[in-house]
């Protein structure tokens, strides 16, 4: 049901000055954001939880080897500086505690994840589902970011959002409008969505209308409130719109300044889409993670893959897991992504099955240098023993590649 016809004319109050979209860090570094950053320093935890500080040399050391593994992959995040006692944690520690990966309570400084950042780290939780129970679960007020003094605020105004769902079900609902329609800018985000929605119960629809009439040249901004005074908010904001962006449900388009930057709706995975904004459980459908990584994994382009496919096969004739030979069912798996410049070489390829290759590329099946094969445990059940537990790693492949993703990547 739509709202009552809308008063453009009214300008939005906000309930206090001070309010605000706080994403995960009050010192924004947009870089951490990124899955291989975010998720590569989790993974780095896990290895030591319990028995290290975050201001220790072996946490340090783990810090130094994932800034040296990040060096050409496009992400530009300092971690060779932020180690010891002005560790990447005390200073941004804000981001994992936001997405329930590490505990919002003080630990003395001991290493500590939550249920939920093991289950991460150990690769029990897809990439793909871990984004989408942040999806549904991200709130504001947030109590691991903010104070309690800011979250009673919103709580007596009225205010409870959840803004990454809320956020993909605009451009979804804008996808219903038009294709052509269907992306969000930084500045929509800033200027128009987040003074809206200090309305306590706004309808998805009048967000839209609001933004289509702006894009019309039909709605005067210039008095709303400014819900970004701060110098860092504009790019803290932005953050939601990453985060939706790295993990494949909005699709950045560089327009010109940043603030213009299109959030392209990922109309491939419109249905799973749907379906994870009227999730109301905490647990989401295993099946309908699968279908949204299957359909994300069919919708990335990668340039040269013929020619790349083509070399990887005449590298190695038959599936690196499974052996079977027919060029019909094999395709080239890129062991470095291609989105963090895995090159387009054989040395960088395993030739796998179809089904293989989807299970390599989503975080089910993974590869160590030594060929240990470990399945997640979804895959466990269903193809158990038709896997082997090791392999024999082909001369032709760079080894520093598959520790890169075994120590990094956590799938799609």
């Amino acid at each position: 049901m739509r709202e009552p016809i809308i008063n453009f004319d009214v300008v939005p109050q906000i309930p206090f000055p001070e309010f605000k979209w706080k994403w995960a860090c009050l010192q924004c570094t947009e870089g951490i954001n990124d899955p291989v950053v975010l998720l590569g320093v989790l993974f780095r935890m896990a290895k030591l939880e319990g028995r290290y500080k975050y201001s220790s040399d072996e946490f340090a050391k783990e810090l130094i080897g994932l800034s040296d593994d990040l060096i050409g992959t496009g992400v530009n995040v300092d971690l060779r500086g932020r180690t010891g006692a002005r560790n990447i944690i005390r200073n941004s520690g804000q981001y994992w505690k936001a997405l329930n990966l590490i505990p919002a309570h003080k630990t003395g400084g001991i290493i500590t994840l939550t249920d939920f950042g093991r289950k991460v780290a150990n690769h029990s939780i897809s990439q793909t589902e871990f984004s989408a129970q942040s999806i549904i679960s991200f709130k504001l007020p947030n109590r691991a970011i903010q104070s309690e003094k800011e979250c009673k605020k919103w709580e007596n105004a009225h205010i409870e959002l959840y803004p990454l769902k809320l956020l993909l079900h605009i451009a979804s609902q804008l996808y219903r409008h038009s294709k052509e329609s269907a992306y969000i800018t930084t500045k929509e985000l800033v200027k128009i969505i987040i003074p809206l929605s200090a309305t306590p119960g706004r309808e998805v629809n009048s967000y839209v209308d609001y933004i289509l009439r702006y894009r019309n040249h039909d709605l005067d901004i210039s008095n709303w409130p400014n819900c970004c005074p701060a110098a860092n908010d504009f790019r803290i904001a932005r953050e939601f719109l990453l985060f939706l962006s790295n993990y494949g449900y909005l699709i950045k388009q560089e327009v010109g300044k940043r603030e213009e930057e299109h959030y392209q709706y990922n109309y491939a995975i419109d249905q799973e889409i749907k379906e994870i904004l009227t999730t109301k459980k905490s647990i989401i459908n295993p099946s309908l993670i699968s279908d949204t990584e299957r359909k994300m994994l069919r919708s990335q382009y990668r340039p040269n893959q013929a020619k790349f496919r083509k070399d990887v096969l005449k590298a190695c004739k038959r599936c690196i897991i499974t052996n079977v030979e027919m060029p019909e069912v094999l395709e080239a798996a890129h062991i470095k992504p291609y989105k963090y410049h895995g090159e387009d070489t054989a040395a960088n390829g395993f030739a796998m099955r179809m089904d293989i290759h989807y299970l390599f590329d989503s975080g089910h099946l993974r590869i160590s240098e030594t060929g240990d094969v470990l399945l997640s445990e979804k895959a466990r059940w269903s193809y158990g023993a038709a896997i082997p537990p090791k392999i024999i790693i082909p001369e032709y492949v760079n080894k520093d590649f598959i520790r890169w993703r075994w120590e990094n990547y956590n799938g799609m």
